[in-house]
């Protein structure tokens, strides 16, 4: 890891055997999750240099997050300050940290995910230094500014900046973002299963049988009364497995619950675990606000317990005191759309790749070729 630091006279080193490098900037766990798999696509092709940056708000847990899924960790850029909620306060730090190091490293492109306040910062500076932007997970979910707020906005503005747009599926949606938009899918998909074989075939299971997953960690006593509603939950929702974590899971009111054969009680789950738990649940249930908050981006519908959330237009996370937690649960799974067939052909981030060089002039092709070899190695 490297701490960038406008003081220092330290910078990254720059392999001279690439002719062009790209900052893989991620803010959050959910760009993580989303950018981890192009960093390892991008090693594996040898054609471009990728340099991982943890930066937003808390960019010792975007580190973290980068590494519990076997990625290491190029730069991390240190706030040395703590930033509250306010989003004037995030940008100007972020605003100063990215552009320093921007002029000290100079890259060829940079890359960010979707519309998180570091995505939007970073590619207005590279816009103001004449550095190319790379949007993945480009064009609108929905034609309505505010849904989800302030991530639909923020998309349009990097859509204004881009100049490669990787969409998830098909042309873009919403508004047309720009002749260079090529589909690429989800990368979060080429993220590998999870190591332990519980979590495993769970997931397993509901990317196949259309098992629906309640992932739910508590750790404050507040909280006991969700977890004693939850073996009722089970028992209502034959198609439901479920998997409690945190402090309440040693409690003595977990007993009935580590009982039933559809839940599993742990309490620890890795980092590298639970990124691939929230992704597969049809909604988080937690005490906990920073992994709630995170959920939406990872496409899970979040409820908060007691939290002290403050609703805003478009938002996939509710608020809700302890005693009427399960309501909220069975109207979100009553909501919630069957899980979808795995699609995924594992290539996501391999297509990135192609894309990104194709941009550099190092391919004829955005597109991978029927004969590339990666083709052939479909995960089944």
């Amino acid at each position: 890891m490297t701490e960038f630091d406008e003081s220092s006279e330290d910078s990254l080193d720059v392999d001279d055997d690439y002719d062009h490098d790209i900052l893989l900037l991620a803010g959050s766990r959910p760009e993580v999750v989303r950018l981890a798999p192009v960093a390892r696509a991008f090693e594996a092709g040898g054609r471009i240099r990728a340099v991982t940056v943890a930066t937003g708000c808390d960019p010792m847990a975007v580190h973290e997050a980068y590494e519990a899924l076997g990625v290491p960790v190029d730069i991390t850029v240190l706030l040395h300050e703590p930033l509250g909620p306010n989003p004037a306060t995030v940008a100007a730090v972020l605003l100063t940290r990215l552009d320093d190091l921007l002029v000290d490293l100079d890259p060829s492109a940079i890359m960010v995910h979707g519309g998180g306040m570091t995505a939007v910062v970073a590619a207005q500076v590279a816009f103001w230094r004449q550095i190319p932007v790379v949007h993945l997970q480009a064009g609108v979910a929905t034609d309505d500014l505010l849904c989800p707020f302030p991530q639909e906005a923020n998309r349009r503005v990097i859509g204004q900046l881009a100049s490669l747009f990787l969409t998830t599926g098909g042309a873009a949606l919403g508004s047309p973002i720009g002749p260079n938009s090529i589909p690429v899918g989800d990368t979060m998909a080429a993220n590998p299963e999870p190591s332990d074989l519980r979590f495993a075939g769970l997931v397993r299971r509901v990317r196949t049988r259309g098992t629906r997953l309640v992932l739910v960690g508590l750790d404050h006593a507040d909280s006991l009364g969700v977890l004693a509603s939850l073996p009722d939950l089970l028992d209502r929702e034959p198609d439901i497995e479920l998997v409690a974590f945190g402090r309440l899971a040693t409690h003595g009111a977990a007993h009935p619950l580590a009982l039933h054969d559809r839940a599993v009680i742990v309490r620890n789950v890795p980092a590298s675990e639970l990124l691939g738990l929230i992704t597969a649940s049809t909604v988080l249930v937690s005490d906990d606000p920073e992994l709630v908050a995170e959920a939406p981006g990872l496409g899970t519908p979040a409820v908060l317990v007691d939290g002290p959330h403050i609703p805003q237009p478009g938002d996939s996370i509710r608020s809700i005191l302890s005693p009427a937690v399960m309501d909220t649960v069975r109207q979100v799974l009553a909501a919630a759309p069957g899980p979808a067939p795995g699609l995924s052909d594992g290539l996501e981030a391999v297509r990135v790749e192609q894309a990104v060089a194709w941009m550099f002039g190092l391919t004829t092709s955005p597109q991978l070729d029927a004969t590339h070899p990666t083709n052939t190695d479909s995960p089944g």
